[in-house]
C-alpha cells in the first residue's frame, strides 16, 4: 500500500488531485479551493473534485474538510496495518475536529 491511505470508493474520497493517495497534498488543495470560493472567486474544482473534497458530506467544501483529509493522512500515516479506509474513518470514533 501506498503511503497516505487507500482508496475504496468509486469517488476516492479524500483524492482531490487523484493521484491515489490522500494526504496534505489534497488538504492544501481543499483550502485553496476554499480561500477562492470564500472570496467570490472560481475555485475551479471539478464535479468530481467537488464530491472527492467533501469529506463530511454535508454540501459544503471548507476548510473542515481539509482538516478532515489531514487527520486522515496522519492517521493512515502512524497505523501500520489493517488501516481503515477514509469512509470507515470518518464514521469511526478517530476522527478528533470538532467545530466549535
Amino acid at each position: 500500500m501506498k503511503r497516505g491511505g487507500k482508496i475504496t470508493s468509486t469517488i476516492n474520497l479524500g483524492d482531490v488531485n487523484n493521484d491515489n493517495l490522500i494526504n496534505a497534498v489534497d488538504a492544501s488543495i481543499v483550502l485553496t479551493y476554499y480561500a477562492m470560493i470564500s472570496t467570490n472567486k472560481n475555485g475551479n474544482f471539478t464535479d468530481t473534485q467537488k464530491k472527492t473534497s467533501n469529506i463530511d458530506n454535508n454540501g459544503d467544501i471548507n476548510a473542515l474538510d481539509a482538516s478532515y483529509t489531514l487527520s486522515y493522512y496522519a492517521y493512515t500515516s502512524n497505523t501500520k496495518e489493517d488501516i481503515m479506509s477514509i469512509e470507515e474513518y470518518m464514521a469511526s470514533e478517530e476522527p478528533k475536529t470538532k467545530v466549535i
